[in-house]
């Protein structure tokens, strides 16, 4: 098993393999499991009875920050605050953003909370000098001023937030449905790769109900022959001024994208420069009158593999269960973090007790730290060493540690 010492951050140093791609397979299907319980002081305990479960208001990609426009990164240590007043009712409760950093002077990681509160044992972006790259991040609001924090680590960077939706509470807006992950689009063998100042439509009308207002994926970008960057927008509207993921020749970037339906429950991808093969994995969607409500909350530590007192870092052998133990939680918000593979590989989530999909959610190279939004469905696995209700993790080569940063819970409204 590989050392469980890590930097914070890696280098990029070879491609990594994608799910699907020709010479990686879905990686053999381990039967033993291993378990590990949520690390956790709140979690449990926040179900309908005793929380305001929210539900979601998509909108069209709106840009709420860009510090480049002032010239002024985040300095090592420093915060930006993001007021959204303008931007939300007095009811909203989160917010679903687009996060990118962008032009760093060092290694450093970009930690998003409510503004006000003590700064949490997460992080939602890792970053190499010079990267630029996304995440998307689901954060509670303050509820006093609708304020959000980033903070920067160390080094300098700009950063860039573009708002995808706002959760509300006590109202009957979209709930959230989570499905077993399964793959909506892939260019490699649908139509060729995505053309400079090119688009493709993701239609998801033959498996998304009438009523669905937004959808959730896993968007991968892979075969870049430029460094480019790739815009999700509602089919039929106008390209907004956001982005989703930025790739450089040789990578194989994730972002996972929550993002409002458009005409025909379609979306359309965008492609700024050279060639680009796209990759969506559907998670789940959103819709009135069916699905779970979400409770909100500071970024919380569910699982850190590095910690001796938690289960191993994953290799092909086993898959692991993470272990929510209560039916009241149907899904959840959080933050992937992958850390010190020992080879190019992905890692695939998924609810308990699901086959394993032929999906990823994040793409590694080794000695490489990079992070990716995760929403998931939590439901019962069987399976011996588990038998309780919980959350799979399993990778494709080599070992990795896994830290998973939750941020909120669905419920049953």
């Amino acid at each position: 098993m590989a050392s469980r010492s890590f930097a914070v951050v890696g280098v990029v140093a070879a491609a990594a393999l994608v799910a699907g791609v020709a010479q990686a397979s879905a990686a053999p299907i381990a039967t033993d499991g291993r378990a590990v319980a949520a690390r956790t002081h709140q979690a449990a305990a926040r179900t309908a009875a005793d929380e305001t479960p929210s539900t979601f208001v998509p909108v069209s990609p709106t840009r709420v920050l860009d510090t480049r426009e002032n010239g002024a990164p985040v300095g090592a240590g420093g915060l930006v605050n993001v007021d959204l007043n303008a931007l939300t009712p007095s009811n909203a409760t989160a917010v679903v953003l687009n996060v990118t950093g962008t032009q760093p002077t060092a290694s450093t990681y970009v930690t998003v909370y409510p503004a006000g509160e003590a700064r949490p044992t997460a992080s939602n972006l890792n970053l190499v000098a010079g990267q630029t790259r996304a995440n998307q991040v689901t954060v509670a609001l303050n509820s006093a001023d609708r304020r959000i924090s980033l903070f920067n680590f160390q080094g300098a960077t700009h950063l860039v937030a573009d708002l995808s939706g706002y959760y509300v509470g006590n109202t009957a807006s979209s709930r959230y449905t989570t499905v077993t992950p399964y793959r909506a689009l892939d260019t490699r063998g649908n139509g060729g790769p995505v053309g400079p100042g090119g688009t493709r439509t993701v239609d998801l009308s033959t498996t998304l109900p009438a009523a669905a207002t937004a959808v959730t994926f896993n968007l991968t970008a892979v075969e870049a022959t430029a460094g480019t960057f790739v815009t999700a927008y509602p089919a039929g509207q106008s390209r907004p001024l956001a982005s989703n993921v930025n790739v450089n020749p040789g990578e194989n970037v994730p972002n996972q994208v929550t993002v409002q339906l458009g005409t025909n429950r379609s979306v359309t991808l965008y492609n700024g420069f050279g060639n680009v093969q796209l990759i969506a994995d559907v998670a789940g969607y959103y819709a009135p009158g069916t699905g779970y409500a979400l409770v909100p909350f500071a970024p919380e530590r569910w699982l850190d593999t590095r910690d001796p007192e938690q289960a191993p870092g994953l290799d092909t052998s086993f898959f692991l269960g993470l272990i929510v133990g209560t039916p009241d939680i149907k899904g959840v918000v959080a933050n992937l973090t992958g850390a010190g593979p020992t080879a190019p590989q992905f890692i695939t989530v998924w609810p308990g007790g699901a086959t394993r999909p032929f999906t990823s959610n994040l793409n590694l190279v080794t000695g490489q730290v990079a992070a990716n939004a995760v929403n998931v469905g939590v439901a019962f696995e069987p399976n011996p060493n588990i038998n309780n209700y919980a959350i799979d993790f399993a990778n494709n080569n080599g070992y990795v540690e896994v830290i998973f940063d939750v941020s909120g819970i669905f419920v049953a409204a």
